[in-house]
């Protein structure tokens, strides 16, 4: 993408980044609510079946009490419904500065924690650099189920030459073959979604398997740790300053009158050596709003405490300028 295309890219996302904003600001705002409960009222969950392999695809709902920490459909009754197809790019995509000042943009998801889930990866053991064709990664964890994260601990599954693609399609099955099983030190972020879901920016848009269903996911992207032999691991972070006008979540991220742009700027950006997209939030004071430009100059604003301080969340950057 030309950095003319990127320009006019940014100008149509500032257009949507006040209503986007104030759907995660509304939900952090929900964090901070002392004695706040709700009933979910849930219609019937449309089933959905790959017309191609007649498969069902298993229900996701990423805005559930259980599944939601700061996006619960609950508390905001803007956000899409159980198991209905998420459009990021209309709803999620949003604006922020990358450490130089230059624009960024990035998917907003959810509070995640720093203890990743176990995705298996089908390998030959005659050759465990080499993945099976064919073969769909499986997922034993959904959003809501104790245990899920966003970012996954790549396991592989090292399966005979004649092994048959896609003849195992859930943990239960990798169970039951006896096939060895080997940690890695891969985490990849990938986001388990309602079938349908759309994200052009992600870098992938790809079906897996939860116990003999379909799920979608998007990946993003993916590291190594520097960890050898791991049990599950530890996913590392970087960190976002956010700017809240009024200092107040309810009234979502401060936007600067002339671009309608906020001033929340994140340490690095895809290609850094650091860069990581679990993010944890620090906060700026509202009052320094107009001194922060770029890194340097949100660190040396003031700081204020919130009690969702220090939270992590999944914010992939997907648009930024080329250096």
């Amino acid at each position: 993408m030309s950095g003319f295309e990127k320009r006019e890219q940014m100008r149509h996302l500032a257009r949507v980044a006040s209503r986007d904003l104030r759907i995660l600001g509304f939900a952090l705002a929900m964090l901070l609510a002392v004695g706040c409960s709700s009933t979910e009222q849930v219609d019937a969950v449309a089933v959905v079946v790959n017309p191609e392999t007649g498969i069902e695809f298993v229900s996701v709902d990423r805005f559930s009490d259980d599944a939601g920490t700061v996006m619960r459909r609950s508390q905001n009754s803007e956000l899409p419904a159980p198991n209905e197809p998420i459009d990021y790019d209309a709803d999620f995509l949003n604006h922020a500065l990358a450490p130089d000042g230059s624009d960024v943009s990035y998917y907003a998801f959810d509070v995640n924690s720093l203890l990743s889930a176990p995705v298996y990866s089908f390998v030959y053991a005659s050759d465990p650099s080499t993945r099976v064709d064919g073969q769909a990664p499986i997922f034993d964890v959904i959003p809501g189920d104790e245990g899920y994260n966003d970012y996954w601990q790549v396991v592989q599954v090292l399966v005979p030459d004649d092994y048959v693609p896609d003849s195992i399609r859930s943990f239960k099955g990798i169970e039951e073959s006896g096939y060895e099983q080997k940690r890695t030190a891969t985490i990849i972020n990938c986001p388990l979604v309602p079938a349908g879901s759309t994200a052009e920016y992600a870098e992938r848009n790809s079906t897996g398997w939860y116990r003999d269903k379909h799920v979608q996911y998007f990946s993003f992207e993916t590291f190594t740790t520097s960890t050898l032999n791991p049990e599950t691991l530890d996913v590392p972070y970087a960190i976002v300053r956010v700017i809240f006008e009024d200092n107040d979540p309810s009234k979502g991220m401060k936007m600067d009158p002339v671009t309608g742009k906020t001033h929340n700027v994140f340490d690095s950006i895809p290609g850094d050596e650091l860069y990581r997209s679990l993010w944890r939030h620090d906060f700026v004071d509202e009052a320094d709003f107009d001194l922060v430009s770029d890194w340097a100059s949100s660190e040396a604003a003031s700081e204020i405490e919130l009690e969702m301080d220090h939270i992590l969340v999944n914010c992939p950057v997907v648009i930024w300028e080329e250096s």
